[in-house]
């Protein structure tokens, strides 16, 4: 396994997603997650159900389905690692979460079973951050699609007092999806998505009507979603969704004909030159202090003018690789591969920044596994905790384990990065 395919993370929602072809499910991995049993005035009563019910949708229309139902943090980090070790350049991804989320500052975070914490800290200590998942997403497939039905009334923040969880808001906060991304969020940003009093919550009860129709767009199925919600919840929710797809994405069955026409002749393509998903260690540089009065995009071009054909829009805090300059031009690749040129007034180049919680306790798992595999009795409360010592060998010390030349290699280098990264 490549060492930068461990730098995984969290994930929200999967959603279906673009298809190669009718009946497989090469290329097409979902990853679906609901999650019911919160303690308390937490319990949802339909969002495990929810998710098992896209999950038998997902896979009547092909898709290589990996789902998990009232999870805890670790067994959401397990399964994520899981899921995005599969996937790879020219995959569609697609993610569905159906449970709690939470908006801290400016990031959203979906919340397992054992979350816990009166403090933004805290609640961000126990829970999945969905930016690092789409973000981890992007850099591996080229289509990647979240689905969130986790918009639903939190206790959590409704049981902080006084300035314990301040920073936190209602609903969930607009995510900007990168080139090749879609997300869908069951309400719009800042309101409360409701459960539902059947089987299903309204947005999933109209999400399943839909999911299965081979003739809409990923765009037209969510139009008809979304007049569905409206239409049941007497306007109270409105599906909302934030979309940088370049080509059209069928959920169900190969899309029709006229859908997949090559372009007119005197419409030339674009002069797009692109190359592989480029990996997190190769940035050099960012998309950084746009015009807050401007529209708060920097254009990716094909040549070294305004006026010249724009390929992409880049948002604040994109990634780039500089590969050359022309004047006030810079010649970048961008996260999902595409090369143009870009006004260097916005770019900047990156600064190291110190690992996430979450990404140093991706790396720790997938450092200790090796040992899990070859029976090491793991004795801290952490190791017991992510690692069950069922069926260990109470004898075998960490220096006895019997590592191969190649996974003694591989750990050598995640622990270099975990200490490139400030992991304590």
């Amino acid at each position: 396994m490549p060492l930068l395919r461990l730098l995984f993370f969290l994930f929200l929602c999967v959603a279906p997603i673009v298809v190669p072809s009718a009946g497989r499910a090469d290329g097409r991995v979902a990853l679906v997650i609901g999650n019911s049993s919160y303690p308390g005035d937490g319990y949802l009563p339909n969002a495990a159900q929810d998710a098992r019910d896209v999950s038998a949708a997902l896979r009547r229309i092909g898709f290589d389905v990996h789902d998990g139902y009232d999870l805890t943090r670790i067994e959401m980090l397990r399964l994520t690692a899981d899921v995005t070790a599969k996937l790879s350049e020219g995959d569609v991804a697609l993610f569905y979460f159906s449970g709690h989320g939470v908006q801290i500052g400016a990031e959203n975070f979906v919340i397992p079973v054992d979350a816990h914490g009166a403090t933004a800290d805290e609640m961000k200590a126990s829970s999945v951050s969905l930016q690092a998942i789409l973000k981890e997403m992007e850099l591996r497939a080229d289509t990647n699609i979240i689905i969130l039905d986790a918009c639903r009334n939190n206790p959590f923040t409704a049981e902080a007092k006084g300035r314990s969880l301040g920073s936190a808001a209602r609903g969930l906060a607009k995510v900007d999806a990168g080139i090749g991304s879609y997300i869908a969020f069951s309400t719009q940003p800042g309101n409360v998505a409701l459960d539902g009093a059947g089987r299903n919550s309204p947005f999933t009860s109209a999400l399943l009507r839909h999911i299965t129709s081979a003739n809409d767009d990923l765009h037209e199925l969510m139009r008809k979603v979304r007049g569905d919600v409206v239409r049941d919840t007497g306007g109270a929710q409105v599906p909302w969704e934030n979309s940088s797809l370049i080509e059209r994405v069928y959920l169900s069955a190969a899309p029709p004909a006229s859908a997949v026409q090559a372009p007119p002749a005197t419409v030339p393509p674009p002069p797009v030159q692109t190359a592989p998903a480029t990996r997190s260690g190769e940035f050099t540089h960012m998309v950084s202090g746009l015009d807050p009065n401007g529209d708060y995009f920097l254009a990716l071009r094909n040549g070294t003018t305004s006026g010249a054909q724009r390929i992409a829009k880049m948002s604040e805090g994109t990634r780039l690789v500089v590969l050359g300059a022309q004047g006030s031009w810079l010649n970048v690749r961008t996260e999902t591969g595409l090369t143009g040129w870009a006004h260097s007034n916005w770019i900047t180049a990156l600064q190291p920044r110190a690992a996430g919680a979450n990404q140093c306790d991706a790396l720790w798992y997938q450092r200790n596994a090796f040992f899990a595999r070859h029976g090491y009795c793991f004795r801290s409360a952490r190791g017991q905790a992510a690692f069950p010592n069922a069926n260990c060998n109470p004898g075998l010390t960490a220096a006895n384990v019997p590592l191969s030349p190649a996974e003694r290699a591989e750990i050598a280098q995640i622990k270099a990065l975990e200490t490139s990264l400030g992991c304590s």
